[in-house]
């Protein structure tokens, strides 16, 4: 087994619990706490829990800056949009400052979007080693081993980019993805890992099998921070 930092919980529910009492946390610091969002089934089940529980008035959302780990080049109320999902199950539930809140534009073009995006970054997130520098990161992974739009085969672990446009690789889709360079640049990278679809995957991955060599979602870690794993017991169901 290798160093894998993995923590199995029997349900979903229970890893969007987890996610909740750390989001609790953050907003305490008494600091601007920067928070990359994904896209998926789990984040939008942590966004209803949220908005439904006693955490939609307990968190001090002034504190909380959201963003998002890649977005369909979309409008934002185009059901594909990450951002689109976020508000209907979240955002619009709380009492949260618009400015807290800081989107890619997937309705723009998306050469000017990745810009921008990364202009933001730079001048809003504090720095380390002149890099934008997130609290705390949430990704999913594919079957394919991709996380956020960073797909096996196309992603380029050595650009110094912090911000790049993406294309799924069988739909053509174009999506503004952050890169490699700075996901790897957060204290703390939580992977969010849910079904027995994942399992095999996270097996080659726990064990450092050649074949996980192509999975952006191995190589992809926080290199002064936390990587962690949150999966369920059937995506874990594959582990000695």
């Amino acid at each position: 087994m290798s160093k894998m930092n993995y923590h199995v919980f029997d349900s979903s529910q229970q890893v969007v619990e987890a996610l909740a009492k750390s989001m609790q946390e953050y907003s305490e610091l008494g600091r601007p706490v920067h928070i990359s969002l994904s896209g998926g089934s789990t984040p939008s089940q942590l966004f209803s829990f949220l908005a439904a529980s006693a955490y939609a008035t307990s968190i001090n959302w002034q504190n909380l800056h959201f963003w998002w780990g890649d977005e369909r080049c979309v409008a934002p109320e185009d059901e594909q949009s990450n951002y689109g999902q976020a508000k209907a199950l979240l955002f619009d539930h709380i009492e949260i400052p618009a400015q807290n809140i800081h989107r890619i534009r997937g309705e723009e073009f998306a050469a000017t979007e990745v810009t921008r995006f990364a202009e933001e970054m730079l001048d809003v997130i504090p720095h380390k080693d002149g890099v934008p520098e997130f609290d705390w990161i949430l990704l999913g992974m594919g079957t394919d081993g991709h996380t956020a739009s960073l797909f096996p085969g196309q992603t380029d672990y050595e650009s110094k980019e912090i911000a790049i446009i993406a294309a799924h690789p069988e739909s053509r889709q174009i999506r503004v993805s952050k890169s490699a360079h700075l996901l790897a640049h957060a204290k703390r990278i939580t992977y969010l890992v849910l079904g027995a679809s994942k399992a095999p995957v996270i097996k080659e991955i726990a064990e450092q099998a050649p074949a996980a060599e192509q999975y952006p979602a191995a190589k992809v870690i926080a290199k002064d921070g936390i990587t962690e794993w949150y999966l369920d017991s059937e995506a874990a169901k594959e582990l000695a």
